[in-house]
């Protein structure tokens, strides 16, 4: 039987420095030379994912939340759902009325991604801007006031802030047909994530794309968060590790062992030399 394993990375994969550490990248990358099909889902792009050159991955992977599908064997993207222009004007709406703007991902032909801001608003976001700067594959601008034109292709919303802030923007948000509104906490923070996409775009749908393209007959998804809930439970088997939120742990299938000590690699490793 033919099985495709896919992971989302933070909280999941990786430690809680944000890193793959040396035992998940020995024990992942010796089972993908032995024919082991993995991948990852994550709510990250493509200039974050460097981490993942030690496991020299050769399958698409979903990039922002199902928005974007990448294709390491080629080097290329190979899927892209934007939102609807008039969608993306409702979503800067929805956001002046609350005093606040995010990061707007717009897809570049010669970058691939193209970030406008127009202000920092707080520590965690000036970190998340000043790691990502200077990566290929994106480039940042800081704009007086971020517009939406039809001839644009918005891809994603993103910004960190406290949950009582962001909440009544998402709930607002949700409102909005077209889109989809997620808000989750920070793995590495006190703060959350409120990110805004394609309703069309969704981790489980883009896994569900790879397993057809692969032709597996069934797939095995890890997780941690709530944004990781859906492409569970539309796995033939989903996976929560033990140190997963509760809400991603009640939706799992199986809970396995925690983020920070190798929880997907050891599985992975039973699995494979069929000790589970």
């Amino acid at each position: 039987m033919k099985t495709l394993y896919i992971s989302d990375l933070d909280g999941t994969l990786l430690d809680r420095n944000a890193r793959l550490s040396e035992r998940s990248a020995a024990v992942i990358g010796e089972l993908i030379d032995k024919g082991l099909l993995f991948t990852i889902a994550t709510a990250r792009s493509l200039s974050s994912l460097e981490i993942l050159k030690k496991l020299d991955i050769r399958l698409p992977c979903v990039q922002l939340n199902g928005v974007l599908t990448y294709d390491f064997s080629i080097g290329e993207y190979t899927d892209c759902i934007p939102i609807l222009p008039e969608d993306a004007r409702s979503v800067i709406g929805v956001l002046r009325k609350h005093d606040r703007m995010s990061f707007v991902y717009k897809a570049d032909p010669q970058y691939g991604i193209h970030v406008e801001f127009e202000r920092l608003t707080n520590d965690v976001e000036r970190e998340f801007f000043e790691v990502r700067k200077d990566k290929d594959y994106k480039s940042f601008e800081q704009i007086g006031e971020i517009t939406v034109s039809d001839n644009d292709k918005v891809i994603y919303f993103t910004m960190v802030d406290r949950r009582e802030k962001l909440l009544p923007i998402h709930e607002e948000l949700e409102t909005i047909d077209g889109i989809r509104s997620t808000l989750y906490s920070d793995n590495y923070s006190d703060m959350y994530f409120l990110e805004v996409f394609s309703s069309r775009a969704t981790k489980a749908a883009g896994m569900k794309k790879i397993k057809e393209k692969l032709g597996a007959d069934r797939v095995v998804a890890f997780g941690d968060n709530l944004n990781d809930i859906e492409m569970l439970k539309c796995a033939d088997l989903g996976i929560a590790v033990g140190d997963a939120v509760d809400q991603t742990k009640q939706a799992a299938d199986l809970v396995i062992g925690n983020s920070y000590e190798d929880g997907v690699a050891m599985y992975l490793a039973k699995v494979f030399n069929g000790d589970q």
